[in-house]
């Protein structure tokens, strides 16, 4: 991997002072457009984050943020809105003791598994407010810092082997040298996608990485056809099938040497541990919005770590607060597929009002070192395009 690898010798210990008490929360529901994006279940034109700000006693202000995107979350946002209102910060806002670890344990007491977004909001938010209180950046709130940078893996779009030489080519150019394409959607048998990967792995070798993610597209036959049509390549294949047929995911696993990645099946910790006990895939893809914030998807990374599963840093269409989070964790992992990681939504996406993009250079996107999570938010943008707003205090 062509990202610097280095270690922090001495992770910020817990201190024995409190976090000033939260009083004060906003939501925000935003829009972001982008150009097009193919995926199994459509194309996506927009995007609806929920972005959430919470203040503390000490005038302190913590930034979080989810990334619902139905149908591949259960959630929409104004779900996520109406968790946060009526459930989860009236909790948050009574409490004295709003250490990140205390409220993740709070909020999940009774049904931990759901609520992940709008839960996920709230921890970043937590998270961003304790790194900026003792003056460290998150990852050193998480454990050892091992990479301050990592390569950023390219999307293409469903399509052929054609569209995706022009992006590469490109791209290449660029600096970048991870891709993911896109595949599942009906319009596209499963002889042209082998087809597909044949012809870009004769043409660039291993001069660059290719991933497939059919995003639940295909049937477990299809599935089937499609592993045993590409048996050394690409590196790994996210979600070929429906993301509640665990069983079928394992029967694909065992009979292919190729890696199979959960994303869609993966949630917080029971599925992760119904994917891990059934030997449903031997990748995990770590999205900090959808596995319910930073310490969840942690605790998610560190389960895959123990069991001999790699984790790809993967991400939905999000801001640049859900990526700075997800980037601050990944700083920390030692079980990472060698395959860049998915650090472009702010590129792609009209609307954040975050300075997240100024970290990706030359396809490679570098760890903020800034307090809390180390970037810059534009509330008054926030403010000023938000489609609705919210306050709870």
């Amino acid at each position: 991997m062509s990202s610097a690898e280095i270690t922090t010798s001495n992770p910020v210990e817990k201190r024995s002072s409190k976090m000033g008490k939260i009083i004060r929360a906003e939501i925000f529901k935003l829009k972001y457009d982008l150009s097009g994006y193919k995926l199994s279940y459509g194309t996506v034109y927009e995007a609806f984050p929920v972005l959430l700000i919470l203040t503390d006693s000490e005038g302190r202000v913590g930034y979080g943020e989810a990334n619902p995107e139905r149908p591949f979350t259960k959630e929409d946002a104004d779900d996520v809105i109406a968790a946060l209102k009526n459930r989860l910060l009236p909790i948050v806002l009574r409490e004295e003791n709003v250490d990140p670890s205390h409220i993740e344990e709070l909020l999940g007491q009774d049904e931990p598994d759901e609520d992940l977004m709008a839960k996920g909001a709230i921890n970043i938010a937590l998270m961003d407010l304790q790194g900026k209180r003792l003056g460290v950046p998150v990852a050193e709130l998480l454990g050892k810092v091992v990479r301050r940078s990592l390569d950023v893996s390219h999307p293409l779009n469903n399509g052929t082997a054609d569209d995706d030489i022009r992006i590469i080519d490109a791209k290449l150019k660029e600096g970048y040298r991870h891709y993911m394409l896109k595949m599942g959607m009906s319009a596209y048998p499963i002889a042209g996608e082998i087809t597909r990967v044949t012809e870009l792995q004769k043409r660039y070798g291993d001069s660059i990485t290719i991933k497939v993610d059919a995003n639940t597209g295909w049937s477990r036959e299809q599935a089937r056809e499609f592993l045993d049509g590409v048996p050394d390549y690409p590196i790994f294949v996210e979600q070929p099938i429906d993301k509640h047929d665990i069983d079928g995911m394992a029967e694909l696993q065992k009979n292919t040497k190729l890696l199979v990645s959960a994303d869609e099946s993966l949630t917080g910790m029971a599925s992760a541990m119904e994917i891990l006990e059934k030997g449903a895939a031997r990748i995990f893809s770590i999205k900090v919005s959808k596995n319910g914030g930073i310490l969840t998807a942690q605790a998610i990374a560190k389960l895959a770590e123990r069991n001999g599963i790699l984790c790809y840093p993967n991400s939905m269409l999000e801001g640049g607060i859900t990526q700075a989070a997800s980037l601050h964790l990944i700083s920390t992992l030692t079980n990472l597929v060698d395959a860049g990681g998915s650090y472009r939504s702010v590129l792609r996406l009209s609307g954040d009002a975050t300075n997240f993009h100024t970290f990706i250079r030359d396809g490679v996107v570098y760890l903020p070192e800034g307090p809390g999570l180390g970037i810059e938010v534009d509330e008054k943008k926030v403010r000023s395009t938000a489609l609705a707003s919210y306050l709870v205090e």
